[in-house]
């Protein structure tokens, strides 16, 4: 996540504030005539179990990625199958070409998980990884090889129809050959088959497992025998198999308070992707408002495969020293941060009202009023039109509210610390008062 710079003392740069305008125009006067209007007919307040219900629909994030130090110039083949990953994804993940020795690597075990819930196995061909879902969840993963390009892995929804353990292959005509191949070290299928129900194509180990991770087969999925030999006995036959081409994956932790992306590579040669098609990929979540551009530009950049954020933060907020718990962590939108509305509000001792649409909402501490409409670069504070370096907005119909602009109008300060990763507010009001009941 990019960072504020405030000025050397920790205090953050207050939101700019125009010369005071009396509300005359016609515009600002209905603003304000809403205002009154929320702040008497206050609305039920839902929008927060919305937000949650949005979030749960997307997948998990499962796994840790790891770091190593790598020994001289050790083998990143030897690393990745001992890490359970393929050697294409550790030089994805990590800058440069690996040639010179004794890097520290990042081992990518990290994953978002495909698909938000499923009961089989999926495979996600950009990615060249298999998920084992039971119950529901993903539960392993797996690097595969896929077809090359001219050969490639077909997708759609399959199941297993067969399983051999030491099969014999029988060459099809691209192999120019024709007496059938036994078990054994010259078998390309190794020692498991998992035979897809769209016959040619299937599962299986292989006898040139450095190809793990590559799209380098006639249309089969190679995997790491001793992984091929684990999923042989998760599966049975008419376990369900679904086949996708998935180059950008959403998932959240509610640990982390954030909404990540991986960003993958496209070895079928679909097509660039553009910040805007994530933008519009996340209105099936109504995330597509909130969404930090500058962190999605530049996860575009490279695919690394990496979960990075793009919506919330690890970065904490603090006021007069007391943690604040958000289901979405502050994200960045230029100078500001956008944060839900109801924790930052009861923690600051003052309370919100919505609009029965959500169309507006007016934020109230003593004879204090601040009238917010999503995505307007205005806001009506006691009266006065005050321009906004960012806009509120709605997350799943939630309020999103600038943290700066907030704090400001509520005559708080911002600070921040770096080695704390942490917004500090600094507010004498909610210091006396105890918190009023919030969104």
């Amino acid at each position: 996540m990019r960072t504020l710079s405030p000025s050397r003392s920790g205090a953050g740069n207050p939101p700019r504030v125009a010369n005071s305008i009396a509300p005359a125009a016609p515009a600002v006067a209905a603003l304000a005539l809403l205002s009154a209007l929320l702040l008497a007919t206050p609305q039920p307040a839902r929008a927060q179990q919305e937000l949650a219900r949005s979030l749960s629909r997307l997948p998990a994030i499962f796994g840790r990625s790891e770091l190593y130090q790598r020994k001289g110039t050790e083998s990143i083949y030897q690393l990745a199958r001992r890490f359970g990953v393929s050697a294409s994804a550790i030089h994805n993940a990590n800058s440069g070409d690996l040639d010179a020795g004794g890097e520290l690597l990042l081992i990518p075990k990290e994953h978002i998980a495909p698909l938000q819930s499923f009961d089989g196995l999926v495979v996600n061909l950009a990615e060249r990884g298999l998920y084992v879902y039971q119950r529901g969840r993903p539960t392993r993963y797996f690097p595969v090889a896929i077809g090359m390009r001219g050969w490639e892995t077909p997708t759609g929804e399959f199941t297993i129809a067969t399983k051999a353990k030491n099969p014999t292959w029988f060459p099809p005509s691209w192999a120019l050959k024709e007496d059938p191949v036994p078990p054994g070290p010259d078998n390309p299928l190794g020692d498991r088959w998992m035979g897809l129900s769209i016959r040619g194509y299937g599962l299986h180990a292989t006898n040139a497992p450095r190809t793990v991770g590559l799209y380098t087969s006639h249309g089969c999925m190679r995997m790491y025998p001793e992984q091929a030999r684990e999923l042989y006995d998760l599966v049975k036959i008419g376990t369900p198999v679904t086949i996708i081409y998935r180059r950008v994956l959403f998932g959240y932790r509610p640990e982390t308070a954030t909404v990540y992306m991986a960003y993958l590579p496209d070895p079928y040669e679909m097509g660039d992707l553009r910040p805007e098609d994530v933008q519009r990929a996340l209105a099936e979540y109504a995330l597509d408002s909130v969404v930090d551009m500058e962190a999605v530009a530049a996860a575009l950049e490279r695919p690394t495969g990496l979960p990075l954020p793009i919506v919330g933060s690890t970065t904490r907020v603090l006021v007069n020293g007391a943690p604040v718990q958000f289901s979405l962590g502050p994200t960045r939108a230029g100078p500001d941060w956008l944060v839900p509305a109801g924790p930052l509000v009861k923690a600051l001792g003052a309370r919100i009202e919505t609009g029965a649409l959500r169309d507006y909402f007016v934020i109230s501490r003593g004879a204090e009023r601040v009238f917010f409409a999503p995505g307007s670069a205005d806001a009506l504070i006691n009266g006065e039109v005050i321009p906004l370096e960012a806009a509120p907005q709605l997350a799943a119909r939630y309020p999103m509210i600038p943290l700066r602009a907030t704090v400001a109008a509520l005559g708080g300060s911002v600070g921040w610390d770096e080695a704390a990763n942490a917004i500090l507010i600094y507010d004498g009001w909610s210091m006396a008062s105890p918190p009023a009941p919030g969104l």
